[in-house]
């Protein structure tokens, strides 16, 4: 576990917590109970006295290294089947991910227990439901934490991942840096910091890697459950079930908040008989708890009527694209699962300005639009191409990246969203990272069935500067996969890279050019 609660556990009053409570189906070998201080699942990283959980993912199995763990300290260890040689202290578990996450929540003082936690999940839009979510909260007047995708906030200031967790990264994986421990972490800094609520947005990976074992929800919202065209049905199933936990971890009389308008999703609303469930949608607007009668969308956001609160409220949205309509009731909803006032939720939905890596703009004063998109898949970009293409006047121009260690597939299946949208394509570099850049370019031109219309300009700078001095008034140019990531990944460097700045140079360049031009 990560040093930061080897350091605070006297200051919480928290001196040990009794295995046998936390774990009361697991065998244990050579005691009764053990009251434990600390844990570990990465033998490199144990401080003596703490307890060994061996947890196993493909590229790492704590079994193999009970003994180093031993070596450096371990008081005992917690393991999935019993290690003859390893003492008498062994607490055998069907699980050693969820035994070690219960054991991070107990160890931070079980923070979801004093915040309303709130869960976000879908496979689209979770970071923009929690942004919003935390946006009402706080126009509500209710300190709010987030975990997001690219950044956490404990209520007062904002980080990237990763930063002031100590010892980020304790989890071999490292899928959520810091793992369980890190995310125990941020929930225990919450309340330190007086935070009465806390959104988490919950992918499918954490809840099937068990990192939200321990935690419990006051409520969790579903943006949607659909999948791209060609997912395997395993796959699918997989990811489903895995979100399913999700809802069946909402306390009793939690609210499981649902999209009406997809029934993947909206099944999900009768998995937890003890919560209430609450749904929104646009398609049936008189059938849902909260709904929306859209009036306008365009390049400055979109202006809907929100139904299903005391009366009916005007919100203006300032994110593109109707699908943030759909987003804002997913907050809104949440919002009103919670008995938030409705004034509240319509200030925290209009002071969500931008999203990071979603549609963000770069504006010089232009007269096209230029927005710059984290999309590194088909089904994100067809989404945040479809909502330009619904708001412009002119012609889309799409900026277009592979990103290193994807498959020929998932290459090819970007090429088929970008040649069927947009109405002119630059082909360009994003991270290439350990692979040829000209085999990656070659995977993405190869997915074009009229590959000669297409632009190729691997130098990143130049595409984007191709894409901007071809724009005319009314278009619009989407700069896609890299969004906020400011550096390029090649085999032998890594190179800084921001697609905002050289977007801005840019155009500030193009209206140099064009003041001389008229000057002459």
């Amino acid at each position: 576990m990560a040093r930061w609660f080897v350091d605070r556990l006297p200051q919480r009053g928290i001196p040990s917590v009794s295995l046998r409570r936390l774990l009361p189906e697991a065998r244990f070998v050579g005691c009764a109970d053990w009251e434990v201080t600390g844990c570990a699942v990465d033998h490199r990283r144990l401080d003596p006295g703490q307890v060994f959980v061996a947890v196993r993912d493909a590229r790492y199995d704590g079994h193999g290294h009970v003994r180093e763990a031993l070596d450096r300290g371990a008081a005992g260890i917690v393991v999935e089947r019993e290690i003859p040689d390893a003492g008498r202290l062994q607490v055998v578990v069907d699980d050693a991910r969820a035994a070690h996450s219960r054991l991070c929540q107990a160890l931070a003082g079980d923070p979801s227990a004093r915040l309303a936690t709130l869960g976000v999940t879908g496979v689209y839009g979770k970071t923009v439901v929690g942004q919003m979510a935390r946006a009402i909260l706080n126009a509500a007047g209710v300190r709010c934490g987030l975990v997001g995708g690219s950044g956490w906030s404990d209520g007062v200031v904002s980080r990237p991942l990763g930063a002031g967790l100590a010892e980020a990264g304790t989890e071999p994986n490292g899928a959520w840096p810091g793992g369980a421990a890190g995310l125990a972490s941020i929930l225990s800094y919450m309340v330190e910091q007086q935070c009465e609520a806390g959104v988490i947005e919950v992918g499918a990976e954490a809840l099937e890697s068990r990192r939200l074992e321990g935690v419990t929800f006051q409520a969790a919202v579903a943006t949607d459950l659909a999948l791209p065209p060609g997912t395997p049905v395993d796959e699918a199933l997989r990811r489903r079930r895995a979100k399913a936990r999700l809802f069946r971890k909402i306390a009793p009389g939690g609210a499981a908040i649902v999209n009406d308008d997809d029934p993947d999703a909206e099944l999900l609303g009768g998995l937890n008989l003890d919560a209430r469930r609450v749904s929104f949608g646009l398609e049936r607007p008189g059938r849902v708890d909260v709904s929306a009668a859209v009036q306008r969308v365009d390049s400055s956001g979109s202006r809907f009527l929100l139904q299903g609160f005391d009366r009916v409220r005007p919100v203006d949205l300032r994110l593109v694209g109707v699908r943030h309509v759909s987003h804002a009731l997913a907050a809104a909803a949440l919002a009103w699962s919670l008995h938030i006032d409705a004034d509240a939720v319509v200030a925290g939905l209009e002071s969500v300005a931008c999203v990071a890596n979603h549609l963000e703009a770069v504006d010089e004063g232009q007269d096209f639009d230029v927005r710059i998109d984290g999309a590194l898949t088909a089904a994100p970009l067809a989404q945040a191409l479809a909502a330009l293409k619904s708001v412009s006047a002119g012609r889309l121009h799409l900026v277009l990246s592979a990103e290193g260690g994807q498959d020929r597939a998932t290459r090819r299946a970007l090429s088929h969203v970008a040649e069927s949208v947009a109405d002119r394509v630059v082909l360009t570099l994003g991270n290439p990272r350990s692979e040829d850049p000209d085999q990656v370019l070659d995977d993405v031109l190869g997915g074009f069935r009229r590959p000669g219309k297409v632009h190729v300009e691997p130098d990143r700078r130049r595409a984007i500067e191709a894409a901007v001095s071809d724009a005319r008034r009314g278009d619009a140019v989407l700069i896609a996969g890299k969004g906020r990531n400011g550096y390029q990944i090649f085999a032998d460097r890594v190179a800084p890279f921001d697609d905002f700045a050289v977007a801005r140079r840019a155009l500030v360049g193009r209206r140099a050019r064009h003041t001389a031009w008229r000057s002459a």
